[in-house]
């Protein structure tokens, strides 16, 4: 996907914002809360982000990413901490592959976010290397998420 321009994307009322290629278009937002993009007609790679809001010590919300991931990482340029994971399913009978972003941040004392950030593609697309060079970009975009702060 090369990327020529990025688009600003502001969701949750303005509590979550992010880049995104100007090429994506939003496909509808699921019931659950969950906003999906992609390119359009695209058969596989699929965005999606959703977003909860936890109260308490922000240490808790980094315990909780460390319990579901080995690595936590501290994003300098937000102040949000960031870990990964993937994993392979299967959907209507087809074998995909997610990967997780998980962005985490106080917006106020003792409330914080956590955006959930999934990038799902067909698992034989897996080795691509768009595929790769998607993810590189995903990441980075998803990484540098930023929340809207309480005052």
């Amino acid at each position: 996907m090369p990327i020529n321009r990025l688009d600003r994307v502001s969701i949750f009322n303005d509590k979550l914002t992010f880049l995104i290629p100007h090429e994506w278009i939003e496909v509808e937002s699921d019931e659950d809360g969950t906003y999906q993009y992609q390119l359009p007609n695209a058969m596989s790679g699929f965005f999606r982000v959703s977003l909860i809001t936890a109260r308490g010590p922000i240490e808790e919300l980094r315990n909780s990413l460390e319990e579901r991931n080995d690595i936590v990482e501290l994003n300098p340029a937000t102040g949000n901490f960031v870990s990964r994971s993937e994993e392979v399913t299967t959907q209507d009978g087809k074998s995909i592959h997610i990967y997780y972003w998980f962005v985490a941040g106080a917006v106020a004392t003792g409330i914080n976010r956590e955006a959930v950030f999934s990038y799902t593609v067909d698992d034989d697309l897996t080795d691509d290397t768009h595929t790769h060079e998607d993810l590189k970009i995903i990441g980075k975009l998803a990484c540098d998420a930023y929340f809207e702060l309480l005052v």
